[in-house]
C-alpha cells in the first residue's frame, strides 16, 4: 500500500511542518516522527540530547522548543496566568 495514498492526520502535518521549518535530513525526519508518535510531543522535546540525529539538529530543535516555552509565557501572561 502507497503510504501517499493515506490521509495524512492533523499530526502528521504538524510534525511534517516541523521537519521542514528545522531543515532535518531525511533519516532525522524518520526518528522524529517516530518518537513524536511514540512519545507525544512534550517527550520529544525533553529527550532531544537523546536522539541519534546530529548536533545542528539537536541545536535547532532546542531553538524552536525556547520560541514555543516563551510563547507559552507570553500566552499565560495574557490570560492573566501566572
Amino acid at each position: 500500500m502507497n503510504i501517499e495514498l493515506v490521509e495524512k492526520t492533523e499530526q502528521d502535518k504538524v510534525i511534517e511542518l516541523m521537519c521542514q521549518i528545522l531543515e532535518l535530513g531525511e533519516a532525522s525526519v524518520k526518528v522524529v516522527i517516530e518518537i513524536v508518535k511514540e512519545k507525544g510531543i512534550n517527550e520529544f522535546f525533553d529527550k532531544v540530547e537523546d536522539l541519534n540525529i546530529s548536533e545542528l539538529e539537536k541545536e535547532r530543535i532546542n531553538a524552536l522548543k525556547g520560541v514555543i516555552e516563551t510563547k507559552e509565557q507570553e500566552i499565560a501572561k495574557m490570560e492573566g496566568v501566572e
